[in-house]
């Protein structure tokens, strides 16, 4: 036994030869026995530093290992390849790049240098720049996935882009894998002087590689086939990012003769809270199996359930236990508020701000100072406020009506030469601004006009509805914005108008006016509570759950948990997507030091309606209760039809499929059936450029 790891861990540390797969399941120490396995081979194996290669996911775990090897023997940094995915590729590409005919001084571009690029195939190819994120998201997910878009516009700018990288010697972060993995696979030579330098490879976070990765994995260990890779299957909750959970599988395929270990012991959660989550997770069948233990034993009370009447009353528990605790000498930021959906943030920041408990989100934005946010909040004030000059400047164009800075400067001068608003203006603009623009430009004014009169005599939620309506603001997101980006924006948006609702249901003043003030003056006294706040500052975590893996709190309150929010209603369809959100699930419980807090709303303002919600399965799952949900929320539905154009057909009418009939989807469009298994159909659509798995008897699928 290896001094300083327990027994699980020493024997994944002394199995130096051959290939190795180990399960660590959460806080189980798997950092620290790839640490201690590396320092058993050098020490005891006396293998030399310079044939063993450490591959992390961040340039933190990365520091974070290199800091505890030092601390433990005298090893020269440089004869020891500790680094990330993206650093081991450039390293390599820089001496070999040449071979598949780049320079070795290419430039490596961010994203902001990539929509440059992109703006100029498709200023060349004819096509709007508008669309430029839609592209970019295309080809990010062509490169990660190994494929080539299915369509003929999308091929084209797609190969055109990458024709201009090469062309200027220049390689995305994408590209760093795809061409390491090139020069390996047309330059043998190459591979063979890798293979025979990492001769001992280990690979930190197995479950979050993606295909590529894997393959050049496959490739640098074939000779050797001294392959250590460390993860937990029950964390991998990356997929949309091209995170491959089949790696495991193909692992076990191409590595007949590996060795399995599993790390079981947990070292950072009460007892009573590894009882939860090992609950909730043995609902997955797709998992190794992993009953997670601990020497602290806990108390009954380290998990609380709490069953809120409302929204607002789950908000304010979360921030009165934050309190109380606090009181009790505990620090804000030990605190984290965990949620699946960034809807939820907005109830929870107001109760935050109300009880003075400092907080900074976590790897995302303030509700209120989202973009999407920011844009209709800048209608409304230009509505009370013809003279607001930043909500004029933010809106007069956005959605895009085609009008330049170049056309606004001037209905600045006439509004200052003239001493007038901006829609007089506007209206004087018509002799020095091209009638297109003109056009724009009055239709722009009218809505703003016809507005500012409405929400005077109307509901402001109606108001609402029609405004987003009118300037396609929901098309326009869905146009500037990749799919998964679009969808959180669009949820932020229908949010908006539970602003709208909870503002005239708790005002006794009925004014239109003053209820709109109040809406606008609650969002800036929002963003000046957090401009006050430093990053450094003791303050309570508020995240999504995407955002805070790797990290840990000593009291974590997961909230929203109900059946059609979390999980979602779509990732109920299909076995693996449902597995996938219940490890999402997992992943917030296993936050928790020594509290851990599950709450969910019986009723839920959320994008305008009220919901009566069930509490979600995996609450139940948690808490050990039978679970018997099969439908979700039939209100989801209808808020889908109000933004979506989702078509309520009875399921028993619906028709019979067969593989390779042509369907429409409500949200997705036109689809092609490649195969179905039992009652799920896998969907090639045409907008999304991929494939989903869907429910055919599903009211938003009939057959074209």
């Amino acid at each position: 036994m290896i001094e300083g790891l327990n027994d699980e861990q020493s024997l994944a540390a002394e199995c130096i030869d051959g290939p190795v797969i180990v399960f660590a399941g959460a806080g189980s120490g798997k950092t620290r026995t790839l640490t201690y396995r590396i320092i058993n081979m050098i020490v005891n194996h006396h293998i030399n530093p310079y044939n063993i290669l450490a591959i992390t996911f961040t340039n933190k775990a990365t520091n974070v290992m290199k800091e505890r090897i030092k601390a433990y023997i005298d090893v020269d940094s440089r004869n020891l390849t500790i680094t990330t995915f993206h650093s081991l590729c450039a390293s390599i590409l820089r001496q070999h790049i040449d071979k598949i005919g780049y320079k070795t001084n290419f430039t490596i571009i961010d994203e902001d240098d990539q929509i440059t690029v992109i703006n100029e195939v498709l200023e060349e190819l004819g096509y709007q720049k508008k669309q430029n994120k839609k592209y970019q998201a295309i080809i990010k997910h062509n490169k990660c996935f190994m494929t080539s878009p299915g369509f003929d516009i999308d091929k084209k700018v797609f190969d055109c882009y990458n024709s201009k990288l090469k062309e200027f010697n220049l390689i995305d972060f994408e590209d760093l894998l795809i061409k390491l993995y090139e020069l390996f696979t047309l330059s043998k030579e190459t591979l063979e002087l890798y293979q025979e330098k990492f001769k001992y490879i280990l690979c930190d976070e197995f479950q979050d590689t993606n295909l590529i990765q894997y393959k050049i994995l496959k490739l640098l260990s074939g000779k050797y086939k001294n392959i250590f890779v460390v993860g937990d299957d029950d964390q991998s909750i990356y997929g949309f990012r091209g995170a491959n959970y089949e790696n495991i599988r193909m692992f076990k395929e191409d590595f007949e003769n590996y060795s399995s270990y599993t790390l079981r012991q947990n070292y950072r959660s009460r007892q009573s809270i590894l009882d939860c989550t090992n609950r909730l997770i043995s609902y997955n069948q797709d998992r190794e199996s992993k009953n997670l233990f601990s020497d602290i034993l806990g108390e009954s009370d380290d998990v609380v359930s709490y069953k809120a009447i409302d929204q607002i009353d789950e908000a304010m528990f979360i921030a009165s236990e934050i309190s109380k605790l606090h009181v009790g000498l505990t620090s804000y930021k030990d605190f984290a508020i965990l949620y699946r959906n960034s809807v939820l943030l907005r109830n929870i920041e107001r109760e935050l701000i109300n009880k003075h408990i400092p907080y900074k989100v976590y790897g995302g934005v303030s509700y209120m100072k989202r973009k999407e946010v920011k844009d209709i909040l800048a209608y409304f004030k230009l509505m009370l406020n013809y003279d607001d000059t930043f909500s004029f400047k933010r809106i007069v164009n956005t959605p895009n009506r085609g009008i330049g800075l170049a056309t606004i400067e001037k209905i600045e001068n006439i509004r200052l030469d003239n001493n007038i608003n901006y829609l007089e203006a506007i209206e004087k603009s018509k002799d020095i601004i091209p009638n297109s623009k003109y056009d724009k430009l009055i239709s722009f004014k009218d809505t703003i006009w016809r507005f500012s009169n409405d929400i005077r005599e109307y509901n402001l939620c109606d108001c609402f509805d029609s405004l987003i309506d009118e300037i396609e603001y929901i098309k326009y997101l869905k146009e500037e914005f990749s799919e998964e980006e679009a969808k959180d924006r669009i949820d932020n948006v229908k949010e908006f108008r539970s602003v709208l609702l909870h503002i005239e249901e708790e005002s006794v003043d009925k004014d239109k006016i003053k209820l709109l003030e109040r809406v606008i003056d609650d969002a800036m006294l929002n963003d000046s509570y957090k401009r006050n706040q430093s990053d450094n500052s003791d303050g309570v975590t508020v995240s999504t759950i995407h955002s805070i893996k790797g990290l840990e709190f000593d009291t974590v309150f997961v909230c929203g948990l109900e059946e059609g929010l979390f999980p979602k209603e779509e990732d109920t369809m299909y076995s693996k997507s449902l597995e996938e959100e219940r490890r999402i699930a997992y992943v917030a419980m296993t936050r928790a030091k020594n509290k851990l807090y599950l709450t969910y709303a019986k009723r839920r303002l959320l994008y305008g309606f009220n919901f009566v919600n069930k509490e979600s399965r995996f609450f139940n799952e948690a808490l050990g209760v039978d679970n018997k949900y099969i439908d979700t929320s039939e209100k989801i539905k209808t808020i889908n039809n109000k933004y979506d154009g989702f078509d309520k057909k009875q399921i028993e009418n619906k028709p019979l499929y067969k593989t390779g009939d042509i369907i429409i989807h409500t949200k997705f469009g036109q689809g092609m059936i490649l195969s179905i298994d039992n009652g799920i159909g896998t969907i090639f659509f045409d907008s999304l450029k991929t494939t989903k798995s869907l429910l055919l008897s599903h009211p938003s699928i009939s057959k074209k």
